[in-house]
């Protein structure tokens, strides 16, 4: 049975351009891992940079999220400083209850 997983990643204070450097292998990474993605995409602060990540992660437990996780091309470079992994239930999706 799969589970999904609510992943907030905080990135180290000023990893912008370690971010950008590798953002086109972390790309390559989140495809070639879409079919346990249910959502993927940056924190962003109020300049618009990039300070983290949000997933929603479709998985059989939580060590597969946590290789999944440890296996970003984004965490293998340093980025992150926070990575928090929680069980996850959707309640309300594209504008309906969805229990």
């Amino acid at each position: 049975m799969r589970m999904l997983f609510a992943v907030t990643i905080e990135d180290k204070p000023g990893m912008g351009a370690t971010r950008r450097a590798v953002r086109a292998a972390h790309l390559d990474w989140l495809d070639r891992h879409r079919a346990m993605l249910v959502i993927a995409g940056p924190i962003m602060d109020a300049e618009g940079n990039s300070i983290g990540s949000v997933r929603v992660i479709e998985a059989p437990d939580r060590a597969a999220v946590e290789a999944l996780t440890e296996g970003d091309p984004f965490a293998k470079a340093g980025c992150f400083a926070r990575v928090s992994i929680n069980p996850y239930r959707i309640v309300f999706k594209d504008g309906a209850l969805s229990e």
